[in-house]
């Protein structure tokens, strides 16, 4: 297997160079599709995933259909460490493939044997924590906050993952995310479209003023950027 570059999942790039080689070898690079669902609520959890590029949505899904994104993963974590948490390997949620992408596969068993010992369980033990938080974050979020502030928060954190100002994404996939009717998600990107904080095309949000859309997102991301900087360095 090629090796690759130690910036492409920051989370294994914190690892020293020869241990990231030795786990590169019980890796496999795949693609990532739109939509893709790689874990399943209940379900056996057999391969974890380091996204490189896109980014992966934890959502929960109700007994009518309806969905709510609770966290958001990209190349600063790992999708499925859940296992490591007793002995239990199903999936607590779903994972959805947000934005399309690539990542580094390991069996989940090997993530089980790898996450005992060595530089990587520190990391993950701290990776977990900041994910933790994201989840209680969110919940909060989605009950107190306003679709704006929401819909600001979600393209900030997902821009953080996928290290760009472009989203491919539609209003209807961003109202999946938010638990939110798609016509609220267009009533809420025109004025930031109007305001030149956002460049609003089909299948297409493209930032283009930061700190503009900062002002205008609920604290929650700011809490949760500073909670994984304050433990992921």
């Amino acid at each position: 297997m090629p090796s690759a570059p130690l910036g492409q999942n920051h989370l294994l790039s914190r690892l020293p160079p020869a241990e990231y080689q030795r786990l590169a070898a019980r890796m496999k690079p795949v693609e990532l599709e739109f939509k893709q669902v790689v874990h399943k609520f209940r379900e056996p959890i057999n391969y974890v995933y380091f996204p490189i590029h896109g980014a992966a949505s934890a959502v929960t899904v109700m007994a009518d259909g309806s969905t709510i994104e609770i966290a958001t993963i990209g190349n600063e974590g790992v999708v499925g460490h859940s296992i490591l948490e007793g002995n239990d390997d199903a999936s607590l949620y779903d994972i959805i493939i947000q934005v399309a992408g690539d990542a580094w596969r390991m069996d989940a068993t090997v993530l089980r044997e790898e996450g005992k010992k060595g530089p990587l369980r520190e990391l993950l033990a701290r990776y977990n924590k900041a994910f933790i938080m994201q989840l209680a974050q969110s919940v909060g979020c989605n009950g107190l906050h306003s679709a704006q502030a929401r819909c600001c928060r979600w393209l900030l954190i997902t821009l953080d993952r996928m290290e760009t100002n472009v989203v491919p994404v539609t209003h209807e996939f961003m109202g999946i995310m938010l638990g939110v009717r798609r016509a609220t998600v267009t009533d809420v990107l025109i004025p930031l479209h109007e305001q030149g904080l956002v460049n609003n095309t089909r299948g297409m949000i493209t930032i283009l003023d930061r700190p503009g859309l900062e002002k205008l997102s609920c604290e929650c991301y700011r809490r949760v950027k500073s909670e994984f900087d304050r433990l992921m360095g």
